[in-house]
This record gives C-alpha cells, structure tokens and sequence, in this order.
C-alpha cells in the first residue's frame, strides 16, 4: 500500500470513529451530560449542558474537516491529538484516582465502553493520529472550508441538541437504573412507577401490569421508582410480581414526595415534564397512553 493510501485510510477511519462519536450522542445528548456528571467533571446536568454540546461539536467538525485536505498538517491533525491526549489523561485519571463508571459516554447509547476500553481506544487512535501527522505533507491554505466547519458543527448541535433546563428537576435525578442502565427521563416519552417493596397494592399493580405488558406488544416500558428498606426486599418484590423493571432504589422522603394518599403512582412524562399522573386503573391510564402516543395526541390531564 502506498503513503497516499495509507493516509487517506487513516484519514477516513478517524473521520468515522469522531462522526460516530458525535452523531451517537446527539439524539440524547441528556445522556452524555448525565455522563459528565458521573465522572465527576461537573456537579449538576445545568453545569454540563453547554460542555457536553461542545464536546459534542468538536468531535462533528473534526470528523468533517479530516474529509478535506485542508490544513491537516497545520491545525486539525494537532487538534485531533489534542483532543485524544486529553481524553486519554481523562481515562487515566479515572482509572486511578477518579470516579469509574459502567459507560463513558464515549459513544451515547450505541456502543457502552468502560474506562479500561475507553483508554485502548484513545490509545489506538492516538497512535493512527501520529502516524497521519508524520506521513501528511504541508498542504495549500483554504481556512475558509474549516471554519466553515467549525460554525456549521456548532450551530448544527446546538439547533439539533437545544439545551433544556424547563423539565422536572426531581425526575432527572434519577439516571441509574438496574437493568435498565444509564436513563434520561428528561428525553422523550417515559412512564415512572412509583412503588413501595412492601405494599400490598404496589405488588398487585405491578403484578398486573407485566400480565397487560405480555398482552399487548406496543405496552409502554415502565421505570421503576422503588422505596425499599433493604436489596433485598427490592428482589422478593421483583420476583413476588414476576416483574423485571428497571428501578431505582428512592428513599422513604422521595417516595412520600413523588406519591398522593398512597403508592403506587404512575407518571406519564414528555421531555421531563409531566403530562399526566395515575393513582388508580393504571392499566386503562396506559393503553389509553399507548393510544394517544401512536395517534399524535396531547395526552390527557394529570389526576
């Protein structure tokens, strides 16, 4: 293979993986700010709204601009491994002092990839970024087509991606959820049960719900919001109700904040904001809400 080849080939695998990137994260672009959140690089989602957007930016204008020959050798080369060498020492630091989580983030929900996977990859990418770097000749000048770039990668994230800060805040805490993984409830439609492990009526609706869920494929997915005092009790509840949801353990001040009179309760939420609320009749509340979803409706009011 000649030099040319092989720099057109790195070129465009580099080009793929931060296209990939950055494309992955921009329909929830909530899940890689909750990501920033977990490794510790900002203390609430409002601190890292605008980062995660630009990071997000910068991944979309680098793997536009490696399709061009233009100033490879002068500015987006050195920017690449820049970008890579940070990314790395972030990999690092979380492997040995930081706060370590199940996902990056690196590539949104499409492709989970732990710290350790995370830090080969940089490395991989770090390596084919030098190598491009040493076998790519000084190029003729067009600025003009990179910052092109740069301006239509901004204003494409932030138009496709607008940060929001009008949802529930007391909904988009929750973004761990067993078996459910890495959540936004502030994206897209959700349906949050509110449950306590030891209530009678709790273990009959959920009980009835995953019966309805068998019986009608298009029944909306439900996270879970349990109350319980101990793992433990989380566990008879699940198998006493023959029940797999994703839930998230709460505490007995959440659970008396997120319920009326008594548990349980359901929430039906559009972008985090709430459209409408059960107390009782949840199966009817949900086939009606699977109804309105597949017919365009606006929902019905909350109870």
């Amino acid at each position: 293979m000649t030099v040319a080849r092989i720099r057109i080939t790195l070129r465009l695998l580099l080009a793929g993986v931060f296209l990939l990137s950055a494309l992955s994260k921009l329909p929830q672009a909530g899940l890689f700010e909750i990501a920033i959140v977990e490794q510790g690089l900002a203390a609430t989602r409002s601190q890292a709204a605008y980062p995660a957007r630009l990071v997000i930016a910068f991944e979309l204008f680098l793997g536009a601009a490696l399709l061009f020959p233009y100033y490879l050798k002068r500015a987006i080369l050195p920017l690449v491994i820049a970008l890579l060498v940070a990314f790395t020492a972030l990999q690092v630091y979380q492997l040995t002092l930081g706060e370590q989580t199940p996902d990056c983030g690196c590539f949104g929900a499409l492709l989970p990839m732990s710290s350790a996977e995370s830090l080969v990859k940089n490395i991989l990418l770090l390596a084919m970024s030098l190598w491009l770097f040493k076998i790519t000749p000084v190029e003729r000048r067009r600025p003009a087509v990179p910052a092109l770039l740069a301006v239509a990668s901004l204003f494409a994230v932030l138009l496709l991606a607008p940060v929001r800060r009008n949802y529930e805040a007391r909904f988009a805490q929750y973004t761990q959820f067993a078996h459910g993984g890495r959540v936004d409830l502030t994206s897209g439609e959700r349906f949050v049960a509110v449950f306590s492990a030891d209530c009678d009526h709790c273990r009959e609706t959920a009980r009835s719900l995953g019966e309805l869920a068998a019986q009608h494929a298009n029944f909306p997915q439900l996270h879970a919001l349990i109350f319980a005092e101990s793992p433990a009790a989380v566990s008879a509840f699940l198998q006493e109700t023959n029940s797999n949801y994703p839930y998230h353990l709460i505490s007995e001040q959440e659970l008396v904040a997120l319920i009326g009179d008594s548990a349980p309760r359901i929430y039906w939420l559009r972008d985090g904001k709430i459209a409408a609320f059960w107390d009782d009749d949840f199966g009817r509340h949900l086939l009606a809400a699977t109804q309105t979803r597949h017919s365009g409706g606006r929902g019905g009011s909350a109870n």
